[in-house]
């Protein structure tokens, strides 16, 4: 593969680098995007100089943000809410469930999209589902309207970009209390929560903004090479969710399975460390800085 070495910055003074075959470079009304293709690890995506996306472990993240709370809750689950994921990966994982009626996703960047559907269209659901509704707009506008018309989900999965540009407004308080009046009782919420080795105000802080506005919150981890470490998911739901830990089928896809769901709400000491150290002090942690 010819190209040049582009690099990611993750840490303070730390990059990680690819050498990449550019396939597209736009800047959108959002984002600058670029598609790309690696020896090691396929076609990706990169939104604002941060991959979002590759062939090579997709599987894994999505595996695990999907799997996790569907099989981690005791009824089935019927209504999903997907905020973000314009690669089309969470929608396919859900799709796998014959038990959901109604996915409703929301994607602020219709460019976005389509750069998806062109290059990385193996990676993607059917979006021709038809119990798929797909709404360009966004995510935070959607869910204050859902939540004053009283519209509620069984699962609502937020596939964001990291806390900078649009998508700050995803981490402030008024959008949480928005997501929890659109839950079930037996609701569960889920998102990405950064990578704590590099980003170690991150799931603290949306830990506690959850704890805010809902009662049974939980931290689960999965690696993720091209993120660079491992990432933090955290879920969020009423007390009569119960325990999401425990899964409720043997369903084995590419990454997740049974003991993997279980053993990923084991963590490491430093993260619990991290957790209980937190000094909250409102402000959204758009900045990356080192851990260790």
């Amino acid at each position: 593969m010819t190209g040049y070495w582009w690099s990611e910055r993750i840490g303070s003074g730390y990059t990680h680098g690819y050498e990449i075959e550019l396939l597209l470079e736009e800047r959108t009304p959002f984002q600058n995007m670029l598609i790309f293709e690696n020896a090691q690890w396929g076609k990706g995506l990169i939104l604002d100089g941060i991959v979002q996306v590759t062939e090579g472990d997709e599987f894994i993240y999505h595996e695990m943000m999907v799997h996790v709370p569907v099989l981690g809750r005791r009824e089935a689950t019927r209504s999903v809410l997907i905020i973000g994921g314009a690669d089309g990966c969470v929608l396919r994982e859900i799709q796998r469930y014959d038990s959901v009626r109604e996915i409703v996703q929301v994607e602020l960047d219709e460019a976005v999209l389509r750069a998806c559907r062109k290059y990385l269209p193996e990676l993607g659901g059917d979006w021709h589902d038809p119990r798929l509704e797909l709404v360009i707009g966004d995510g935070a506008e959607y869910v204050r309207n859902a939540a004053e018309s009283g519209r509620k989900f069984d699962l609502i999965i937020l596939d964001s970009t990291d806390p900078i540009g649009p998508a700050i407004v995803l981490f402030e308080p008024p959008f949480h209390r928005d997501l929890a009046a659109c839950l079930t009782d037996t609701g569960v919420i889920v998102r990405q929560s950064g990578l704590p080795v590099t980003m170690p105000r991150v799931m603290p802080f949306i830990r506690n903004r959850f704890l805010d506005v809902l009662p049974n919150v939980h931290v689960y981890l999965a690696p993720m090479p091209t993120y660079g470490g491992e990432i933090a998911f955290v879920t969020a739901a009423r007390e009569e969710a119960g325990d999401i830990s425990t899964p409720s089928s043997d369903y084995t896809g590419r990454y997740y399975n049974p003991a993997i769901h279980s053993a990923s709400f084991v963590l490491p000491t430093w993260w619990q460390e991290l957790i209980d150290n937190f000094q909250d002090d409102g402000q959204v942690p758009i900045e990356t800085k080192t851990y260790f």
